[in-house]
């Protein structure tokens, strides 16, 4: 599915095609001669689309050109990162993806088809989109350390419900820090998920932001931390997992920017600009905040280090809580 926001008035610009054999700097100076594709490697109506969707004006008026959204789902998003890895890296095809595909895939598959780090070119950090760690109202724990408390006196008592990487790795580390007797079932979407919460085939799940707020209004789930470096915008009294007595929790879910290897540096940091300058604008501002999207922009060369220590951190994740990769 493509979502497509178009500059009022745009021209089209008339400009050669790049040379086969490589490109000159005139033409990089142009940057960009046609419209730029945002390859999102998820289903439509996630977090990720809602953040893009109040992107999508600012950067096409500062780009000057159409800026797209293209939806090419499956395979925990590793389909939508090898289209990007594949295209031609002039900037015209960038990838938003997020933990799944650029550090779960790797992690998780013996045979990975891609590197994140050899075949994609940071842009820019986008954000976080916060989980809520929630509990059922049959669970007594109001806080993160009496739901600790909770797991060890009551052994085998509570199942996880897990419905994307960051949640079943966040758990994970959870469970191995505190060495808890928690069950995990793993489930396709998140609406699945939360349905075994509701139906009481689970007990914790860390949902997303919105659901687990709205859930909490109607008296069915109770939030207890926040997954995020941040409390959330929208749950300003739920703590962190830090401040709620887990320190070096770093299993964080977040989204970035980034093109195929080869992607010119200046084009990178021209990226890198037009996003941070965007995360200025106010209706910008108020258009993530309901989005429940906690928006911050970096340098390349900080999302290749974010890249670097998140890679670092499951990978030790993974170790210590015996996850294998198949």
């Amino acid at each position: 599915m493509r979502i497509q926001w178009r500059m009022p008035g745009a021209m089209a610009v008339g400009c050669a095609v790049f040379a086969a054999a490589g490109f000159s700097d005139a033409a990089w100076a142009q940057y960009p001669v046609r419209p730029v594709r945002l390859v999102v490697p998820f289903p439509p109506g996630g977090p990720t689309d809602a953040a893009l969707r109040v992107l999508l004006p600012p950067l096409s008026q500062a780009l000057g050109q159409d800026v797209s959204i293209d939806n090419v789902a499956g395979a925990h998003g590793s389909n939508g990162a090898i289209a990007v890895m594949k295209a031609q890296p002039d900037g015209h095809t960038l990838l938003v993806g997020n933990s799944s595909p650029l550090v779960a895939v790797p992690v998780l598959r013996k045979n990975p088809p891609y590197d994140p780090v050899r075949d994609f070119a940071p842009v820019s950090f986008l954000g976080w989109t916060p989980l809520l760690l929630v509990v059922t109202p049959h669970v007594p724990a109001k806080t993160l350390a009496e739901l600790i408390q909770y797991a060890r006196t009551h052994p085998g008592k509570l199942t996880v419900a897990a419905a994307n990487p960051p949640t079943i790795f966040a758990m994970a580390q959870l469970r191995t820090r505190d060495k808890l007797d928690i069950a995990s079932v793993d489930y396709p979407i998140d609406a699945a998920a939360v349905k075994a919460l509701l139906d009481g085939q689970a007990q914790v799940m860390a949902a997303g932001l919105n659901i687990a707020l709205a859930l909490a209004k109607e008296g069915k789930l109770r939030p207890i931390a926040t997954l995020g470096a941040n409390r959330a915008r929208l749950a300003p009294d739920v703590p962190t997992m830090a401040e709620a007595g887990v320190p070096g929790f770093a299993i964080l879910p977040w989204v970035a920017m980034f093109g195929p290897a080869g992607l010119p540096a200046d084009i990178a940091a021209r990226l890198s600009r037009e996003v941070g300058a965007a995360f200025k604008r106010d209706e910008v501002r108020e258009g993530l905040d309901k989005a429940a999207f906690d928006y911050r922009s970096s340098t390349p060369q900080e999302l290749a280090e974010i890249l670097s220590e998140q890679l670092r951190v499951w990978r030790g994740v993974a170790r210590d809580a015996g996850i294998a990769s198949h």
